[in-house]
């Protein structure tokens, strides 16, 4: 399918930049449409959970409830925004558009265009975050200047959730299979990911299932430096980010290359 002998391994971080390009340039019309949605979301979330459950539930340990559950939410934010990207928007491009099959006969290969996207998933990811960070801040929800390093904990967990999207993706033919992934991995996750509760209080097994969960590292890592007390367990919930990340990291490309490049 593609005449251009590009090498099936290479991943070029200009030419993956390229499709970074592309894919921001096709979202910029709709950049409002998309945002506003799981913006408000998050928002309701954090009103409804923080404000309502809030009134019986006051503290966490010496934390307001509220001041609890937002970084939280801001995390789902960031996962959401970034997943979505190479779920059902990249199937989209994979399947329906047939993008990839029309970018691998430039000089890009599908490596290129599999970092490409985790790189615009990210990107997504992380502007849900800092909008949301921004509400947080305007809320009076923020008690550490640690709070600067949150950027960078965004940065690591959407383009894992970016790169776990992707792995889904390049295996799935059917549309309908997102189904399966949202019900029995997302929602899970959302709701055992640490956002709304502490695992301290949970069984140990609960416990053990829980910080299998990609989500409740990167919960944990902000609300450390949103409460301001990070310490070396946060570098680990950063790095366990980073481990997924790589493992899963080549399995998209592969995939793909076995389906695109005949």
């Amino acid at each position: 399918m593609n005449d251009v002998p590009v090498p099936r391994s290479r991943v070029s971080l200009r030419y993956a930049w390229r499709m970074w390009q592309r894919n921001a340039l096709i979202s910029r019309k709709t950049i409002l449409t998309t945002l506003g949605p799981r913006f408000i979301e998050a928002v309701a979330y954090l009103l409804i959970m923080g404000m309502g459950l809030g009134t019986y539930l006051t503290k966490v340990g010496d934390v307001d409830y509220v001041t609890f559950i937002a970084p939280g939410v801001a995390c789902s934010s960031v996962m959401f925004g970034s997943i979505l990207e190479t779920t059902y928007n990249a199937f989209v491009r994979i399947h329906v558009r047939r993008v990839y099959e029309a970018v691998i006969t430039t000089p890009l290969s599908v490596g290129d265009v599999v970092v490409g996207e985790y790189l615009w998933a990210a990107t997504r990811g992380v502007i849900y975050g800092l909008v949301f960070l921004t509400v947080m801040a305007v809320m009076g929800l923020i008690a550490s200047w640690w709070v600067l390093l949150v950027p960078l904990v965004f940065v690591v967990g959407a383009l894992c959730f970016g790169i776990v999207g992707m792995t889904y993706t390049a295996f799935v033919s059917n549309i309908e299979h997102f189904n399966i992934f949202f019900t029995a991995l997302l929602t899970p996750m959302f709701l055992f990911g640490g956002i709304f509760f502490p695992f301290d209080q949970l069984p140990v097994w609960a416990q053990v299932v829980g910080w299998c969960l990609p989500l409740s590292h990167m919960v944990q890592a902000t609300r450390d430096l949103v409460l301001g007390t990070p310490d070396a367990m946060t570098v680990v919930h950063v790095g366990a980010l980073v481990l997924l990340s790589a493992a899963l990291f080549r399995i998209p490309v592969r995939r793909l290359e076995r389906r695109l490049v005949a």
